[in-house]
């Protein structure tokens, strides 16, 4: 999980150990903080259901539903006890069906049973299931993912349980030291815990091993045995049939570090091709419970989600006030009552704040209006600029062309000798002293040249002074028909003979 540090608590001493972030194991005290808090149940505080259910359920709430009735019917639990019910969903081949392991404990039992643990637990973040928690063993490259079985017998507590590719299939409760010592001492074989496990140690199920006056004590383990082997043959050809089990590849026995001798040809009996191992994990992290352990492991090495489905906790951290319902609901109508009395001056406020922005862009409008106005004179100013040199520009091509059309006429005359050039070189001096413009020039003989002028000059004796000023340069002849007015201008074909 998320968690670096995991706190377990053992239920039945009332004390803990510390998993922290480098996998070091460390006594540690029950409600630190800055750890994940974890505690298992032992199998015996569970019950533990298998049933089918048509898959026609629309929500998980229906579905949860479904499956605390069928609890409650099958079981014939007491109505009169709070009990906490789990399930999870297992796989199968059936499309129109739901297999459904259930669980369910008797929770004031449970803080009775450990009574001076939750004393002293301030929450409890995960309760575990033991028989779920052998996920956690295929984390380790010794054992690999396949279709197994899981022997667990310690003192107090003892259960198989089959997994198929690494998930959860099903168990069963088996009988633990404690059980098979009070069993043995209805039969007249009176013996201890230490002493029996030291039998199964030595002597295991080997005949040869016991001595004629421990007849009874090998029958009895070897027929404990026996019906435990019976048993995972039968529940294997069971799961073949519902999750398509179709061959037990191990059997991992965990009691005391090794196999008991000769426990191996017993399996071999029942189940042909199936392997037995020790399940020999966590030797180095101390003498405390193997199943504790593999909790921790199990909740180091899982996602989050994958851990919460067989979480069984009934006493998880409290939320925050703020958090809760009811906390969001105080948080929310005091909110309501403080924004009611504020609202008067924030509306104030606000009409203020309206105002300055008001006055703000009132005066941003009064500039940009200014300079639109200046924008706009000096736009009709340059328009102006733009007209008046268009219309010179306009005269000054009506020149150069009518100066095109007066040299094309001139190189075109005729005559090219020495007092014809003089005639319009003189010609051509009186012209710019009087400002005058030739729109035309025509030859009429070859003494003879008519040009139509014009004059913008206000006074209308340039013509005149120009014919005149051309008869005192000795052209023996100057005439011209009407001086006109167009506009302003004043304009004549005046006639020049040399």
């Amino acid at each position: 999980m998320a968690q670096k540090n995991i706190n377990f608590i053992d239920l039945k001493s009332a004390t803990a150990f510390l998993l922290d972030a480098k996998e070091r194991i460390t006594p540690s005290k029950i409600g630190i903080r800055n750890a994940l808090s974890a505690a298992r149940l032992t199998y015996d505080d569970i019950i533990t259901h298998s049933f089918k259910l048509d898959k026609v359920y629309k929500s998980p709430q229906e579905l949860t539903l479904a499956v605390e009735m069928k609890m409650y019917e099958d079981l014939a639990l007491d109505l009169q006890k709070a009990y906490r019910i789990f399930y999870i969903q297992k796989p199968t081949e059936v499309e129109d069906i739901l297999l459904i392991e259930a669980f369910a404990y008797d929770k004031e039992a449970i803080l009775d049973k450990y009574a001076a643990a939750f004393k002293k637990i301030k929450h409890l973040d995960y309760l575990a299931h033991p028989a779920l928690m052998f996920t956690g063993v295929y984390n380790y490259e010794e054992v690999p993912k396949a279709n197994d079985a899981f022997i667990y017998i310690s003192e107090e507590e003892a259960f198989l349980t089959f997994y198929r590719e690494g998930h959860y299939i099903s168990s069963k409760k088996l009988k633990s030291l404690q059980e098979m010592c009070r069993e043995l001492d209805t039969k007249g074989i009176r013996i201890t815990i230490d002493e029996l496990r030291e039998a199964l140690r030595t002597k295991g199920v080997c005949k040869e091993n016991y001595t004629l006056f421990e007849y009874n004590l090998y029958e009895y383990i070897h027929d404990t045995f026996d019906r435990i082997f019976s048993t995972i043959k039968n529940l294997a050809l069971h799961n073949r049939n519902i999750y398509n089990f179709t061959q037990l590849d191990h059997v991992y026995l965990k009691l005391g570090d090794g196999i008991i001798p000769d426990l191996p040809l017993l399996a071999g009996s029942y189940l042909e091709g199936t392997q037995l191992f020790p399940l020999n994990l966590y030797k180095e992290q101390g003498d405390y419970d193997f199943l504790d352990l593999l909790t921790v492991h199990y909740l180091r090495n899982s996602s989050d989600a994958a851990a919460e489905t067989v979480n069984l906790t009934f006493y998880r951290q409290k939320v925050p006030f703020y958090k809760t319902q009811t906390g969001r609901f105080a948080i929310a109508a005091a909110a309501g009552v403080l924004l009611a009395a504020l609202y008067p001056a924030w509306q104030q406020y606000e009409i203020m704040q309206l105002e300055q922005e008001n006055m703000q862009l009132q005066s941003r409008l009064d500039t940009l209006k200014q300079r639109s106005k200046r924008l706009e004179r000096k736009y009709t100013s340059i328009k102006k600029e733009i007209t008046r040199y268009t219309g010179m520009q306009k005269e000054t091509e009506r020149k150069f062309a009518r100066l095109r059309t007066i040299a094309d006429t001139l190189l075109s005359l005729k005559s090219a000798d020495e007092q014809y050039t003089t005639m319009l070189l003189t010609i051509n001096d009186l012209l710019r002293k009087y400002a005058l413009t030739v729109d035309k020039v025509t030859q009429s003989g070859e003494k003879s040249l008519d040009l139509e002028i014009y004059s913008r000059e206000e006074r209308r004796d340039t013509i005149a002074l120009f014919m005149k000023d051309l008869l005192a340069h000795g052209f023996s002849k100057v005439t011209s028909n009407e001086i006109s007015r167009d506009d302003d201008t004043y304009k004549s074909v005046v006639t020049v003979k040399r």
